[in-house]
């Protein structure tokens, strides 16, 4: 929501009457010619995607109500920040609590998940797939998609659809997936908790692309 900055607006003096001697208002001068009239109607400031964004659903829309046998949400941040290429690290994120580290590059496979559910890795340093994201083999996550409502029944339901490797410098590809801003990586933990990962921020103003965004994770009743 965008508030004004500026001042509520002071009302006009009322406009003095007319005199008694005044004309009727000339017609033809009053009337727009039609070209005028058309320039009106097609304001460039009336275009439809003035108004469209990716990031519909943001944080202060999520439901953050727990069902029995979880406890309240909590809130957190998570990340993708992957090293330059050629110093052939990856990313592993647990989305339990948005922790991340780093290990050598391992050509997809993490050497020590550790309880992790993203892989963020190096494959070539020369085109636009030069960094991939997947979830780990043996969990649960998958991509909620920007127009759907952000809360826990949705958030689980997602998390079995899987989550493929991608290309997260490649702009093309991301939009085809899905996997923008307002968009949300959905995961069942190893702990059992659910958790829900939000796609504020994508930056891809340099060689590799990174990811920012909020975490909510519902943890299961002990």
């Amino acid at each position: 929501m965008i508030f004004s900055k500026n001042p509520d607006p002071v009302s006009a003096p009322a406009p003095a009457p007319a005199p008694a001697s005044s004309s009727p208002r000339s017609e033809p001068s009053a009337r727009s010619s039609p070209d005028h009239a058309s320039a009106e109607t097609e304001s460039p400031s009336a275009t439809p995607e003035a108004s469209a964004s990716p990031s519909a659903s943001s944080t202060s829309d999520a439901d953050l109500a727990a069902p029995a046998g979880y406890e309240a949400a909590t809130k957190t941040m998570w990340g993708l920040a992957p090293a330059p290429c050629n110093q052939k690290e990856q990313q592993l994120v647990d989305l339990d609590d948005g922790s991340s580290r780093v290990e050598p590059a391992g050509n997809g496979a993490a050497k020590d998940p550790r309880g992790a559910e993203l892989l963020y890795w190096p494959v070539t340093c020369w085109d636009q797939d030069n960094y991939q994201v997947r979830a780990l083999p043996n969990t649960r996550v998958g991509l909620l998609q920007a127009d759907m409502p952000k809360s826990f029944e949705s958030c689980k339901a997602a998390s079995r659809t899987g989550f493929g490797a991608l290309g997260l410098f490649n702009s093309y590809d991301r939009r085809k997936r899905g996997f923008v801003e307002g968009a949300a990586l959905c995961s069942v933990t190893d702990k059992g908790a659910v958790s829900m990962a939000l796609i504020d921020h994508i930056d891809d103003g340099s060689d590799e692309a990174s990811v920012s965004g909020t975490l909510y994770v519902w943890p299961k009743s002990s």
